[in-house]
């Protein structure tokens, strides 16, 4: 990447706006230390890194070495995820400059990936928090500390706080990136968010929740997130899983999910169930393929539309 900060900026905001943000991939997320970095991995563990008070914020995690193995697998179904959720990746295939040349870090460095809302990154993983901030010094930021590592602002807008184990970035001149620390109160420890991400399964190499209580949400859904897992033949499956706040609601989802696997539609032969109990889980499978590729639906937005209300 060349060029000032502002121009990193505009061209990692670019990215973000034609979705080319690559999903992740685990074909089996644990929470143990991974070797990069000793972070830990896993949906569930990466979940406890996000405060309590993004809960309604569109959450895609990654886990990046698990893409990187399917990547090399199959580069014809996941290619689309060869991004690995780091924005930086993208912009550095634009630039065509390798990146731990500008950055002091690159995707063999990092082990999970996590988006929140529109402008925000944590990664998680093995840095070099010397070779990174020099990198971004070169791009235009001053450095400063902060807890547990060091942190870099680009004077026109823009922060990244980087650590041996989490490098955060964050756009917005007013906005800090993520804590570099786990915080105190997280939303793993939201019953929404431990339902749904039970449901998506801890083993998911991608999953994006679509955040709690949007405005646009169907008041049939309190949470959905849509998570995919890999077999060890490199075979991929999404799940879509929506917390309803009632039995008549589930089945008002259910239906409208439905509408999408008649033959001949996008999503034919996908499996829908409208779940149990007084708040039932909604979910809905589908195999991945030529016609939906593993993360297509960060980009065509197709089953969220289906939970927007009035649709």
């Amino acid at each position: 990447m060349t060029g000032n900060g502002r121009r990193v900026r505009r061209g990692i905001a670019a990215t973000v706006l034609v979705g080319v943000l690559g999903a992740g991939a685990a074909a089996c997320g644990d929470d143990s230390a991974d070797s990069a970095g000793g972070s830990p991995a896993g949906l569930t563990a990466v979940l406890g890194t996000v405060s309590e008070a993004d809960a309604g914020a569109v959450l895609t995690y990654t886990d990046v070495t698990a893409t990187r193995r399917l990547v090399k697998q199959d580069e014809k179904l996941y290619g689309g995820l060869a991004t690995y959720g780091i924005p930086e990746v993208a912009q550095a295939g634009y630039e065509n400059r390798p990146l731990k040349d500008t950055h002091g870090f690159d995707e063999n460095d990092v082990t999970t990936a996590l988006q929140v809302g529109s402008d925000r990154w944590r990664l998680t993983g093995g840095f070099d928090v010397d070779a990174v901030t020099e990198g971004m010094k070169k791009l235009g930021y001053t450095e400063s500390a902060t807890d547990g590592g060091a942190l870099l602002k680009d004077p026109k807008g823009g922060q990244v706080a980087v650590s041996a184990s989490v490098r955060s970035l964050s756009l917005s001149p007013d906005t800090p990136p993520p804590a570099l620390a786990a915080p105190e109160k997280s939303v793993a420890d939201d019953p929404a968010y431990q339902a749904v991400a039970r449901c998506v399964g801890d083993a998911t190499y991608y999953a994006t929740f679509y955040g709690k209580g949007g405005e646009n949400r169907t008041p049939d859904v309190t949470l959905y997130a849509i998570g995919a897992t890999a077999k060890a033949d490199g075979t991929s499956r999404e799940r879509l899983c929506a917390l309803t706040v009632s039995a008549e609601g589930a089945r008002r989802t259910a239906d409208t999910l439905r509408s999408a696997t008649a033959s001949g539609e996008r999503f034919a032969g996908a499996t829908v169930d409208a779940g149990s109990g007084d708040t039932p889980m909604v979910t809905m499978e589908w195999a991945n393929g030529p016609r939906t590729l593993p993360g297509d639906q960060n980009r065509t937005m197709q089953l969220p539309k289906l939970l927007m209300s009035g649709k």
